[in-house]
């Protein structure tokens, strides 16, 4: 957290509108003055990669503002995302009263609204606690024993496909949220409110970086505190993710655990998930003779995946604060300092990857991707990994060509997950 990263419930609707205006015409002013990492900010129609080029060699990590440093280096990224010294808040900032952004504040505009501190602020200790705590049931082995009945929802709803349809609001969301609902138990009835729900918390990963409309963070908030509300009750009589309510001691912290567990799950998992099965189908799309791969070989929709997390992720901007001095990537960064590691370039960086701006589902390069190695998207990674692979597989093998019926709509202010919203497209065979 820094010390104006602020609680939307706390403050009246023109402090809040004060504070979001003020972040985005910061953001708007430094891109006019070329800064890159506000002109990504600013989401507004530029293509990222122009920017990356300009941003490579050494040194690795750059100055966007006195105390904001940027990356699009795939080995600084990796050591970045891994250093336990940068945080998801600062612990010194987090004690003090949040202020509202104004134009003579003392420092820059980093982190902008805090959702939800016990699901989204969690760092590398108490993120290795929640995998530990809830393993049997969101780990990747215990995910992996689910892909039968996961491969069943997107098998059932491909099969229903025909003619136009979207590709996100038809298939791969609602597909997401009835496998995510089975994963963790959710009663039947109550599945209609929570993908109502859902659709409120679109913003929920880009808020920390790019201030939305006052009308979207209300509803951003109203949305994951509805959510929040709906589990807090199903765990209280133990309706809910059974298989880790076994397994608690009984603690408060324990019982905390679970429901950042299962937030992460439904809010991140669904929106993460949904964007990268929809890109994915769209890169096979663009690349016909990857399309035919993974229609001969279904096998490879996995491969897809992984591709397409590297290629066109659906998470671009990991952010960290400086919890100590400290020496990142040759460069003495300070306490309070941000870090910031662009996702999309590093995973094109040419220093790691060969031919980094083609789509190839048979890469065989020696590094991986970083898309899902910050900390919220790290714990969903075995999930959306097993839906989107899935999906993908369920709908190329039961589509023999996919056309588009129009233009993909993306949300505006997205520029950390953009968010899809609309992909309307055109089965044949």
């Amino acid at each position: 957290m820094t010390r104006n990263q602020i609680d939307p419930r706390l403050f009246s609707d023109s402090d809040l509108a004060r504070h979001l205006l003020t972040v985005r015409g910061v953001h708007w002013m430094n891109g006019d003055r070329g800064v890159p990492l506000a002109l990504l900010l600013r989401a507004q129609g530029i293509d990222p990669h122009s920017l990356y080029e300009a941003m490579r060699g050494q040194p690795a990590l750059r100055q966007s503002d006195i105390d904001v440093w940027v990356t699009v280096s795939h080995p600084a990224g990796t050591a970045i995302l891994s250093d336990r010294r940068l945080t998801r808040r600062h612990a010194r900032d987090a004690r003090r009263r949040k202020r509202i952004f104004t134009l003579d504040a003392a420092t820059t505009p980093k982190h902008v609204l805090a959702v939800d501190d016990t699901t989204f602020g969690l760092d590398h200790d108490d993120h290795d606690r929640l995998h530990q705590l809830t393993d049997p049931v969101f780990g990747p082995a215990a995910v992996n024993l689910r892909r039968g009945q996961v491969a069943g929802v997107f098998a059932e709803r491909a099969g229903d496909l025909g003619g136009e349809f979207d590709l996100m609001t038809g298939f791969a969301r609602p597909g997401v949220i009835t496998a995510l609902a089975d994963l963790i138990g959710l009663p039947v009835e109550t599945r209609p409110r929570f993908a109502e729900l859902v659709m409120g918390t679109v913003p929920v990963l880009d808020a920390l970086l790019c201030p939305p409309t006052l009308a979207a963070t209300r509803r951003l908030i109203a949305s994951f505190d509805g959510i929040k509300a709906m589990l807090v009750e199903l765990l209280d009589g133990r309706q809910l993710a059974d298989e880790v309510l076994r397994r608690v001691n009984g603690t408060e912290q324990s019982t905390v655990d679970v429901l950042s567990a299962c937030l992460l799950t439904m809010v991140v998992g669904t929106h993460v998930a949904s964007n990268l099965i929809c890109d994915t189908v769209l890169a096979l799309h663009r690349r016909p003779d990857q399309w035919d791969l993974v229609r001969a070989d279904p096998s490879l929709a996995g491969a897809a995946v992984e591709e397409t997390l590297r290629y066109d992720p659906p998470v671009r901007i990991a952010s960290r604060i400086a919890g100590e001095d400290a020496e990142v990537a040759g460069l003495r960064v300070n306490a309070g300092d941000q870090v910031v590691v662009l996702l999309d370039g590093a995973n094109r960086d040419p220093e790691v990857f060969a031919d980094p701006g083609t789509f190839r589902i048979t890469r065989t390069d020696p590094a991986a991707h970083l898309t899902l190695d910050d900390l919220p998207t790290r714990f969903v990674a075995p999930v959306v990994r097993v839906l989107a692979a899935e999906a993908t597989r369920a709908l190329v093998t039961g589509v023999s060509r996919l056309d588009m019926a129009g233009d993909v709509v993306r949300y505006m202010r997205s520029p950390v997950a953009g968010s899809m919203a609309r992909c309307p497209v055109k089965a044949g065979g």
